[in-house]
């Protein structure tokens, strides 16, 4: 018998987080444990691949970022997957987005908007605010250097791979202008398009010469036209 009600926010920080007052651990529901993942450590990882693989650090970042967030979305998978009682990909686009903004808002990466409206151009718009994995991005860059976000791009990019089942990639877009911009109390969003590596690749390109996303998107446009 296939119930007709939709179950309830299964993440609530509420009922899915248990404190042992004892130990002091933080736990899932289903008793695995939680790790709090504090700035300083955040700040290391950008400082280290910075000072260990200089000009390949993007790379390095965006690596690390997939791999993360492909190993979170793997060890959630079946947590969700018992929750919703069908695999993955039997659930409707819309139940997976709800549930991945529930996933970052409790394990404390941010709040998650899903954009649509250029998705015939092949691209998704994701907004975080509050983001986390934001924190330590300008370790390392001089005054006039903008952080580019390449360790959430890269954990971002692993989630929609897998649940597309095909390579997807991230870029970050609307980027603060400098290293103080992106310090700043109130840059507290951080952009992203996601999509097939060719059209990542590009919007890359246009991203390093200073469009906006506004601007990229008008380029895709034009190219779609011609």
């Amino acid at each position: 018998m296939t119930s007709s009600t939709t179950p309830g926010n299964y993440f609530t920080p509420r009922t899915y987080i248990k404190a042992d007052s004892g130990t002091g651990l933080l736990k899932t529901r289903q008793g695995n444990r939680l790790l709090a993942v504090p700035e300083t450590l955040l700040n290391s990882i950008h400082k280290a691949l910075r000072e260990e693989t200089g000009e390949a650090t993007p790379f390095a970042l965006y690596t690390f970022g997939f791999w993360w967030g492909g190993s979170f979305y793997d060890r959630l998978k079946e947590e969700i997957e018992d929750y919703y009682q069908r695999s993955i990909p039997q659930m409707n686009a819309l139940e997976f987005l709800v549930t991945m903004r529930q996933i970052w808002e409790t394990h404390g990466l941010g709040q998650l908007n899903l954009d649509f409206n250029y998705h015939e151009l092949g691209l998704i718009k994701i907004q975080v605010d509050f983001s986390t994995m934001r924190l330590g991005t300008e370790v390392g860059l001089k005054e006039n250097q903008s952080p580019s976000y390449h360790l959430e791009a890269g954990f971002i990019a692993a989630w929609f791979s897998r649940w597309a089942g095909k390579s997807i990639r991230a870029c970050a877009v609307d980027l603060p202008e400098d290293k103080s911009a992106a310090i700043a109390k109130d840059a507290e969003t951080t952009y992203f398009f996601v999509g097939l590596a060719s059209k990542i690749e590009q919007a890359e390109i246009w991203v390093k010469q200073g469009l906006s996303s506004d601007e990229i998107i008008r380029k895709f446009v034009a190219t779609e036209e011609d």
